[in-house]
Parts: C-alpha cells; sequence; structure tokens
C-alpha cells in the first residue's frame, strides 16, 4: 500500500526546547523574534518531498490526522537522526508531533501523572529501565495488532522483539542499534606527536586488546603523576568485551552474573589499572563528563557513550589542528572472540493513547530511516550537519549500526530503579575509576551487593512467571 503525501512542508524558523540527549546542546541567536538553534531549518534543512514508501503498517489500520506527543529527553524534531523520520511522518500523514522535554530522572513521574489524568502522551523513548521495571508497571500498549514485523523494514529486528516481550505480547520494537555503545575516545594528534601506537589502527589491525589499551596508557603516561590513563565510565563494556554479561536473559527471566567467574576476571583487570593509577573518576561522574583532559593532554582515554563524540567533535570543527578520535572497548585478549555491547532504541506508546495508529505509523518512518535508501541518505546527510562529524568519524561509526557484522551481547543490568541502579553503577564504575582509601575489592563488592540484586531480580521475574 502506497502512501501519497498529503501536505507540502513550508520550512521555517522555529523556537525550540532546550535539547538534550541526541539533540545536542541548543545555540540561540535572536534576530527581531526568530530563535535559530545549530539544528534548524537554517543549519539543517530537510527535503523530503520526493520520498515515497508502504506504510509498514497491517491492512486494516487507518491513519487519521492528529497531533502526536512525544515526552522525552530530546528535542526529536532537531535532532539530526530522527528529523527527516519526522518531517516525512508530518507531511505523508497530514500529522504534527508535539514534544516535551522531561528530565530523565522525572520521566517515570510525569508519564504516570498524565495517564491518571487521560493526558496520556503517544510516544515516549526506550530507556535502560523500560525492562522490566516499567513493563512492571503496565505502562505501555501493545503493538501488535497495528505493527507488521513480516514487513522488509523490519527484517533482522525479530529476535529484538521478542527479547522484550511480555506476557506474551510485544510493545517495543526498536529501530536503531548501536554497536559498542561506549568508546575509548582519545587525541590521535597527541598520540601521534609521542609516539604512541595508534588504537585506530591497532583495531583495523586485530591487535585491539587489553593488553595495548594498557600500553598505550602507560605510554603516554610515561611516569608523569599529572596525567591519567583513563577516566569516565564504561558502563558494562569490558564485562561484555569478554563475552559475560553483569545481568542477562535467560528463557524469559532476569539472571544474576555478580558471581561468574569471567566477570570477575574482567573486574580484577580493572581494579589493577586503577591501583596502577591508570583509572581514575576525578574529571566527573558517569554522565557529566569533561572532556578537556583528552583535548589537552591530561588524559589518554575517555571511556563514555557515543552521544559525547558529538562534543568532540565540535570542538575539532572547530580546531582544523585538532584530531580527535575513538575505538571501541578494546578485546579480552584470552576470549575466544571479539564481543561487543549492543544497545537498542526505540519508541513505546503509552497506555491509554489516543493515537495509537498514528504513533506505529511514526514508529514505522523511525525504522525507514535507516532501511530505506532514500530516506537513509537524507537522514545520513542530516546527521553530518547536525553533529559535526568528520567523513571519517561518521564511516566507522555507521559500521557499528550493522548487528549482523558483529557478536554482540546486551547486558540488562540497568533495567531497575532506586538502590538497584545506584548499585550497579558502583559496579561499573567504582571498581575501575573509585581511588579513595575506602574503595572495597571487587571480591568485597559483589559480597556486599549480590543479595540486594538478587532479590531485585526476583522481584521481577515474578512478573513473569
Amino acid at each position: 500500500m502506497k502512501m501519497k503525501k498529503i501536505l507540502s512542508v513550508l520550512l521555517s524558523a522555529v523556537v525550540v526546547l532546550s535539547l538534550t540527549a541526541c539533540g545536542g546542546d541548543a545555540e540561540t541567536t535572536t534576530p527581531a523574534t526568530t530563535t535559530t538553534t545549530i539544528d534548524d531549518d537554517i543549519e539543517n534543512p530537510v527535503d523530503v518531498s520526493d520520498i515515497e514508501l508502504d506504510t509498514g503498517l497491517k491492512e486494516d489500520v487507518k491513519i487519521e490526522p492528529c497531533t502526536l506527543t512525544y515526552i522525552g529527553n530530546y528535542d526529536m524534531t532537531k535532532a539530526g537522526d530522527i528529523k527527516p523520520a519526522v518531517k516525512y511522518f508530518e507531511s505523508t500523514y497530514g500529522c504534527e508531533i508535539e514534544v516535551s522535554i522531561v528530565g530523565y530522572n522525572q520521566l517515570e513521574e510525569k508519564i504516570l501523572l498524565l495517564i491518571q489524568g487521560d493526558q496520556a502522551p503517544d510516544l515516549v523513548d526506550k530507556q535502560d529501565t523500560t525492562f522490566p521495571h516499567w513493563m512492571s508497571k503496565n505502562m505501555y500498549t501493545a503493538l501488535d495488532d497495528y505493527i507488521d514485523l513480516s514487513q522488509p523494514q523490519w527484517e533482522g529486528c525479530e529476535e529484538f522483539v521478542e527479547r522484550y516481550a511480555w506476557g506474551g505480547k510485544h510493545y517495543y520494537y526498536p529501530w536503531s542499534f548501536d554497536v559498542s555503545p561506549f568508546w575509548c575516545i582519545y587525541n590521535r594528534g597527541l598520540f601521534a606527536e609521542q609516539g604512541i601506537d595508534d588504537p585506530y589502527e591497532l583495531y583495523q589491525n586485530g591487535e585491539w586488546t587489553w593488553d595495548t589499551f594498557k600500553q598505550c596508557m602507560v605510554d603516554f603516561v610515561g611516569g608523569d603523576e599529572n596525567k591519567l590513563g583513563f577516566y569516565g565510565y564504561y558502563g558494562t563494556g569490558f564485562i561484555n568485551s569478554a563475552g559475560a554479561t553483569l545481568v542477562d536473559i535467560v528463557d524469559g527471566k532476569l539472571v544474576n552474573n555478580l558471581n561468574n567467574s569471567t566477570v570477575e576476571h574482567v573486574q580484577n583487570f580493572l581494579e589493577g589499572l586503577r591501583k596502577e593509577g591508570l583509572g581514575n573518576l576525578q574529571y566527573g561522574d558517569y554522565s557529566n563528563v569533561d572532556q578537556e583532559p583528552v583535548i589537552y593532554g591530561n588524559a589518554a582515554f575517555h571511556l563514555v557513550g557515543g552521544w559525547k563524540i558529538t562534543d568532540y567533535a565540535k570542538v575539532q570543527n572547530k580546531d582544523p589542528n585538532l584530531d580527535i578520535f575513538f575505538v571501541p572497548v578494546p578485546r579480552d585478549p584470552s576470549a575466544d572472540d571479539y564481543y561487543y555491547s549492543l544497545s537498542t532504541f526505540g519508541y513505546l506508546v503509552p497506555n491509554a493513547s489516543k493515537h495509537v495508529e498514528a504513533a506505529c505509523a511514526f514508529i514505522n518512518c523511525a525504522r525507514f530511516s535507516v532501511t530505506d535508501p532514500e530516506l537513509k541518505a537524507t537522514t545520513n546527510e542530516s546527521i553530518m550537519k547536525n553533529k559535526k562529524y568528520t567523513q571519517e568519524m561518521f564511516d566507522f561509526m555507521m559500521k557499528f549500526k550493522e548487528t549482523e557484522n558483529f557478536n554482540t551481547i546486551i547486558d540488562e543490568s540497568f533495567g531497575f530503579t532506586g538502590e538497584t541502579t545506584e548499585i550497579m553503577k558502583k559496579l561499573c564504575a567504582d571498581v575501575a575509576f573509585d581511588q579513595s582509601a575506602e574503595q572495597m575489592t571487587w571480591t568485597q563488592m559483589k559480597e556486599t551487593y549480590y543479595n540486594i540484586v538478587q532479590d531485585t531480580i526476583d522481584s521481577y521475574n515474578a512478573y513473569l512467571e
């Protein structure tokens, strides 16, 4: 079934909400009464007028013009990677997406209040806590009756849709995948000046391992107590690189792996780096980290989520002498293969949404943005303009969007809330970075927290029985 666009979109400058997450930072000027940003219709005009796609919905699903409400952590109408899908959806279906930005920690409470007040939003992001925490609260609408998983754009997604099934129904259809969501960012120019092996070349040659990672840091620091090997936050990247997880899903149930011998092997390696003074959290916590140590040569590596690469790219864009690059978390040399963390992203439809059909149409448009050649090309151009990546950065990063080319592992360690979430952050950061005298060993940490984590997992698994 083909859908012709029934509206043409006149692109104009707009007043925007402050941007977070993949939308980037807002930069505003005020000529007369118009506010512009780094990703508005002046900096990043998006034209989808020549694109026509199959709807990807089930035949009996009808879309009426409406306004969809999206509540999340960023402005999807401005974010480079999703803006073309928004434009295509609005012009094709005669709909509009209204954005409301809410802080990450306030999102759940906000959505629940809106549902209770009969003002349920229509789209929300998949969060770390979506599964199992939010699913256990009956917050979402099952989409089995709307999205046709047999359509070509969903090929390869079946296992991920099924992974997050709840009570035999399917609520989450991820449209984007990130292999290696955490990266080792470094100043390639400084590495070259100091004669240090280039991690990117090591990776390309199959030599990027824990050992070469450590050697790069030792060479960079060179005994200078004012220099640091690495800082930031690695998530579960190192644990996954050894082929293990902290929390897994087996036969539809969550499994606690804190006592796993491979996990212990990884944590002991990281603990050793910390004791040698190579790892430190001194430049910020896991979510608020500064890029200046890498730029100015105080630290060899910044371990952080891919969202931070945009910040580096924008600095480099203004300084042609700066050469910043990044590589995945290194491989465990004792593992049988190179394993990569995998994160998925997409949108869910909250319970009591009044526009489920239109919300599902938009989810399909988002998926088309990475599968349809024309919309994908428009999206890639939008990303480049918005994120300020170099072509080399962009090409390398895009390779990690194709899950079939890698051995991937999904870790469910951050699907919880409250005390358990804080414990997981400690398990994935303090063992590698906390230089305080009272820092526990890995053995002490797992003995202290194992039962708390297990009780939490048992409580969620009870919903799945």
